[in-house]
């Protein structure tokens, strides 16, 4: 090999160092931002010999290549486990306020103003004419009824809120997926690694995923495709396609892309999570779309049951008895939220008393006072007293409650250890990085003083041809 040659290959070989090196700075600058997945260089050395045309033959020279350290496998663990803590946990913040409108304890609430009803009744029983033992009994009634709006209240508050976080978060989706494709366009084609743009997109797909479930594939382009539910597409490429929501059509179709696809009925993430308080518990409790709703249910039976009672008892006058509770009796799905006295009820036309061959003064108060636990065929819901159906109510939405935040907990240890696992695989090890420098740097500079010495030696071969 030549002077000239050897000064050639030399001149290369610093280069692919210096390459090497950039590309270890790169990881150091970026160890700490999202999404970024550390860089190598593949430095392959010389191995070829080639004829000049003066017949001399000469080495290849070495080449350098950047490649990055993703791993498909694991950004689709951590995406998936991402999907799924999502889930759990904005299941677990969604029914914190649902579980928090029925206290199971009688502090507060729907069973506390039973109780209070129960109570009250029992009084007026001992004293059937006292006109402030009728009184207390009549805001009794009014405290069950101001229980149940306060419920039905706290519940339709709720569900606006979910209908409006569902519409923000298909929002965010859609602003991710138009990300999602400028980041395709830009990598489309290129045939070394763009760390920075790279980076991105790890990072779009990442926050992606904790809004919904996602699955992504890599075209021979550098581009990604990426899927919700599995089905209905997000990104084709240099194509982004939106998603829209109808809540008020059927739960499995309430969700649809403009790329089409079929709905899976069904999503995780965040996304996931609030159709499925709202199309779940909150629809079970407050009904619509032809279904009465157990909040309504209990409402119902037991204001008609009081008002029956009522209505068949007299007062201390010899008259017939009023019914108590007006409600919304065109809609079984309404009765809890427009439940109220009817004013019309006063201490003098409030009935405690039982007519006919066994009449009693305190009959009618007696029955109310044992309603809310009755186990009398004739005073049940479903089957079961007021207190035990209401109960029956809060144990179901505590126990989806403290399933959903045991769930969130399992869950977010295993994003840990997805995001973990990754990193080893294509995280920045500041270690690694130091360790390698030092070896691109020593290789540097051994081949900047063989530079110096090649450059030298044909200086002086030059100065002793002349």
């Amino acid at each position: 090999m030549s002077l000239l040659s050897a000064l050639a290959t030399t001149s290369t070989a610093l280069q692919v160092f210096s390459t090497a090196l950039g590309a270890d700075q790169t990881n150091v600058s970026n160890s700490a931002t999202p999404g970024f997945a550390s860089v190598r260089a593949v430095i392959r050395p010389i191995t070829d010999t080639i004829t000049v045309s003066d017949g001399n033959t000469v080495s290849g020279s070495d080449t350098v290549q950047i490649q990055s350290s993703s791993n498909s496998y694991a950004d689709a663990a951590v995406q998936a486990a991402s999907s799924q803590a999502s889930n759990s946990q904005v299941s677990a913040n969604s029914l914190t306020p649902v579980n928090q409108a029925f206290d199971i304890t009688g502090a507060s609430g729907i069973l506390a103003a039973f109780q209070s009803f129960s109570s009250a009744f029992s009084g007026l029983s001992v004293s059937p004419g006292d006109p402030t033992l009728q009184a207390t009994a009549i805001a009794a009634a009014g405290a069950v009824a101001n229980a149940f709006r306060s419920a039905a209240a706290t519940l339709d508050s709720q569900s606006t809120s979910i209908s409006s976080q569902i519409e923000t978060t298909v929002g965010s989706i859609n602003d991710l997926s138009s990300q999602i494709r400028q980041y395709n366009v830009a990598l489309r084609g290129k045939s070394s690694a763009d760390p920075a743009t790279d980076a991105s997109l790890r990072s779009a797909l990442d926050q992606l995923s904790t809004l919904t479930d996602i699955t992504v594939t890599k075209n021979h382009d550098g581009t990604v495709n990426v899927l919700t539910g599995g089905q209905q597409p997000l990104v084709l490429g240099d194509q982004a396609y939106g998603l829209q929501a109808n809540l008020s059509a059927p739960p499995e179709n309430q969700i649809t892309s403009t790329g089409g696809g079929s709905s899976p009925g069904q999503y995780s993430g965040q996304l996931g999570a609030l159709l499925q308080v709202r199309n779940g518990p909150l629809q079970t409790l407050l009904g619509g779309n032809g279904v009465t709703g157990s909040l309504n249910q209990l409402a119902l039976g037991f204001a008609a049951r009081v008002n029956a009672v009522l209505s068949g008892g007299v007062t201390s006058s010899g008259g017939q008895g009023l019914p108590i509770f007006n409600y919304d009796a065109n809609s079984a799905s309404n009765v809890a939220r427009t439940l109220a006295t009817d004013s019309a009820v006063t201490p003098a036309t409030l009935a405690v008393a039982t007519g006919g061959v066994s009449a009693q003064s305190n009959g009618v108060a007696n029955q109310l006072a044992a309603l809310p636990s009755s186990a009398a065929a004739s005073d049940q819901i479903a089957g079961q007293s007021a207190e035990n159906f209401f109960a029956s109510i809060a144990t179901g939405i505590g126990q989806q409650l403290s399933d959903a935040r045991s769930q969130a907990s399992t869950d977010a240890a295993a994003l840990t250890s997805a995001q973990s696992a990754r990193q080893q695989v294509s995280g920045v090890s500041l270690d690694t990085e130091a360790v390698s420098i030092t070896s691109y740097q020593r290789a540097y500079e051994a081949s900047a003083r063989l530079v110096s010495i090649l450059d030298q030696l044909t200086s002086d071969e030059v100065n002793l041809i002349k």
